[in-house]
């Protein structure tokens, strides 16, 4: 009996040694696994954060527009040209001295003197804007994209735009209106000038009318 109990009282020992031998061998398996997963999460954020930084920095650098410099194709700004100043010079001095041909309250002295202040602003206000000067001394347009350039090449380009398709338009119009009539074609060769000035002044809002026809399907003639 006592052999048995000592067997009995020792038996349990070695299940709690492989109960704790157990744990401890998966605590020591989960330890280096949680911390490999924190050091990927950890070098996850450090990727994302010099991602970020990297990605503000390419913004702003893509925002903030370069200095105005001129380095286009050999260009210079028009009020640092030599042969842009010499130019203005030269203009100027040929109608000063178309100038000493007349009485200097006569009308051709005050119509020359008119083009010389016009001369000298357009040439001030070509120094004013920025624009660029090739070795000849005569402005360039700049219609590469570049955005300190846009003023140069888009408004110009919107306002005729805007001019060919007010003409177009008041043309349609016109034909429009005539077409009903008993001789359309003499109303072509002939115009109507009272129907004309009304369709001529309608036609500034081109843009708002065209919209309104093609929403309504007016714009574009069906076919027969």
């Amino acid at each position: 009996m006592a052999s048995l109990s000592s067997i009995s009282a020792l038996s349990p020992k070695p299940k709690a040694v492989t109960f704790w031998s157990r744990f401890s061998n998966s605590c020591s398996c989960s330890l280096p696994q949680q911390q490999q997963g924190e050091d990927s999460i950890s070098s996850s954020v450090k990727t994302f954060s010099a991602a970020l930084a990297l990605s503000s920095l390419l913004v702003s650098s893509a925002a903030a527009p370069p200095p105005a410099v001129a380095d286009i194709s050999g260009l210079t700004p028009c009020k640092e040209s030599k042969a842009f100043a010499k130019r203005e010079k030269q203009s100027i001095k040929k109608l000063e001295a178309s100038l000493n041909k007349y009485a200097p309250d006569s009308a051709p002295a005050l119509a020359i003197k008119a083009s010389i202040e016009k001369t000298k602003r357009r040439f001030e206000n070509y120094g004013k804007f920025g624009l660029l000067c090739g070795s000849d001394g005569l402005p360039h347009l700049i219609v590469n994209g570049d955005r300190r350039h846009w003023g140069e090449f888009i408004t110009p380009g919107l306002l005729f735009l805007y001019i060919a398709g007010w003409i177009g338009w008041v043309g349609r119009s016109y034909l429009i209106a005539t077409r009903d009539d008993k001789k359309p074609t003499m109303k072509e060769i002939i115009i109507d000038v009272p129907l004309a000035n009304r369709i001529l002044w309608r036609g500034f809002i081109w843009p708002v009318a065209a919209y309104r026809e093609l929403v309504n399907g007016e714009l574009v003639a069906k076919d027969v």
